[in-house]
């Protein structure tokens, strides 16, 4: 709502005298001057008296001015500075009933604008990013949507939040169970009513003020919005903003994400609360009521083409299930966790790969698959093996759309060093020998002995695969011992070598 049309409006019941109305600013805010504003808003209409006009920092360029009169004589003598300035009198009993009721109709108008132009957004979009991104341009601060158990379901892009604390959840894609369980001690969480009515959550770890506000469907929370400050300071507008956003985002997920409000099982409920660090003693309860197979492995699945993350849950996991039947699942990293049923087999058999094999290029993902485990206990570990297998696997073979862990856990093992590039000095000297030998004579003696100690020393399967006479590879191999002086008969060089061979690889020489 613009000056013209709230002084039109306010004039009914009201006298206003118009002075001047030179700008057609939208109102957004009202304030009451209290001579202590270092700047003024164009987009908020300030209340005050004449008094105190013309002190810094000058004269609002929307104001409503407090006189004792407002005859034609009167606001001669007052002498208004109406240059680019939107500016009407009131008698100075009527001011703070005017500004009661100029806030009641700017928040009333802004809320119901607002709202309607969110849920025209969602219609068109049917995407809670775009709402919580248009959303977030009318605060002017970041946006962040999670639900109940702390996972990021959305988080504004147009104004991206900058905190390092909520950076680091949004990177992971939900909270630890310590954040979370120093959130719901903070006094304001604690007390909070349950309304969408907007509350101040600060903490002393960060230096952001935030606002939250509760996310309902049919009366059940699900979620919480949450506005951190940025460059845009808060002003009492924010909160009652905050609180339609929120009814926005009700709409929105209610109408175009009915998979958000979804019932969660047991079994996924505590697959999540292991991932996020939740304490074994507030897990055992809920586990020890659960059955789960003899053996089992975690398998790890993202989407090798974004198709969203409603395809992810309504459709892969169910086809998940349907082909391979006693699964569970939680969704975790932009991606599924699922625990896979091994019957009554000791490690990951080579049918089971090439199902999954089948299955990631149907459904369009990638699969990283942890070692098989009968204890739940070690769930989480089992997680960050297949994780890591999916990371590591699309790093040295990017081809495959299967990783298993055991063909990368000695990469995982070079991963956890504190400085990788230092695992070169533990390669054996014959390697860089064989190197520079090559180089200098057009030979392929480093390629040889590695394709010699991949098939354990056997000369007929290396020279198969070399494609060469099996004398020319004893020939190969009698000269690299020359050149490098080494025992390929010693178990302890051999080991090392094919060590330093995969040193070499995992440091892509």
């Amino acid at each position: 709502m613009n000056f013209t049309k709230l002084t039109d409006y306010l004039g009914k019941t009201l006298h206003i005298h118009l002075v001047s109305n030179c700008a057609d600013w939208e109102i957004q805010d009202v304030a009451l001057l209290d001579n202590r504003q270092l700047h003024y808003n164009k987009n908020t209409l300030y209340f005050g008296y004449y008094e105190q006009l013309g002190q810094k920092p000058g004269w609002p360029p929307q104001s409503i001015i407090a006189v004792p009169d407002i005859s034609d004589t009167a606001i001669e003598s007052l002498g208004f500075v109406t240059d680019a300035s939107n500016i009407a009198l009131v008698l100075e009993q009527d001011l703070f009933a005017l500004f009661n009721q100029t806030k009641n109709v700017i928040e009333t108008t802004r809320s119901s604008s607002l709202y309607e132009e969110l849920t025209s957004l969602a219609a068109q979009t049917k995407s809670l990013d775009s709402v919580l991104n248009s959303a977030s341009i009318h605060l002017g601060n970041s946006l962040i949507f999670s639900d109940m158990s702390f996972k990021i379901i959305a988080s504004s892009t147009s104004i991206p939040v900058t905190d390092p604390i909520w950076k680091e959840n949004i990177r992971q894609g939900y909270c630890s169970y310590e954040f979370i369980s120093a959130v719901k001690e903070l006094e304001p969480v604690k007390n909070a009513s349950l309304t969408t009515d907007a509350i101040e959550v600060s903490c002393s770890e960060s230096p952001y003020r935030k606002l939250s506000s509760k996310v309902f469907h049919n009366g059940v929370q699900i979620g919480f919005l949450l506005m951190i400050e940025g460059e845009s300071l808060f002003m009492p507008s924010h909160r009652e903003m905050l609180s339609t956003v929120s009814h926005a985002v009700s709409y929105t997920i209610t109408r175009y994400m009915p998979d958000l409000i979804e019932g969660v099982s047991p079994y996924q409920q505590v697959l999540y609360d292991l991932l996020i660090g939740t304490p074994s003693k507030e897990v055992l309860p809920t586990l020890s009521k659960l059955v789960f197979p003899s053996r089992m492995a975690v398998a790890y699945l993202r989407p090798a083409q974004y198709l969203g993350r409603r395809h992810l849950k309504e459709h892969t996991s169910r086809q998940l299930k349907t082909r391979f039947p006693g699964s569970h699942v939680a969704y975790h990293q932009n991606g599924i966790a699922a625990l896979l049923p091994l019957k009554n087999a000791v490690h990951i058999t080579g049918g089971l790969l090439q199902e999954l094999k089948e299955f990631a290029d149907t459904e369009h993902i990638r699969i990283g698959i942890s070692n098989a485990f009968s204890n739940m206990e070690s769930f989480v570990m089992h997680y960050e093996q297949a994780y890591a297998a999916m990371e590591l696997g699309q790093k040295f073979s990017a081809q495959e759309i299967v990783y298993y862990y055991l063909d990368y856990q000695i990469f995982d093992l070079f991963s956890e060093t504190k400085n990788p590039e230092t695992l070169g000095r533990f390669c054996h000297p014959a390697l860089a020998l064989l190197r520079q030998y090559d180089h200098k004579n057009n030979t392929q003696l480093y390629h040889t002995l590695q394709v010699f100690l991949h098939c354990t020393g056997s000369i007929k399967l290396a020279s198969q695969q070399l494609f060469i006479h099996r004398n020319s590879l004893v020939y190969r191999l009698n000269r690299i011992t020359e050149v490098c002086q080494i025992n390929l008969e010693d178990p302890d060089t051999c080991l090392l070598l094919r060590l330093s061979y995969l040193i070499d690889q995992y440091n892509g020489l």
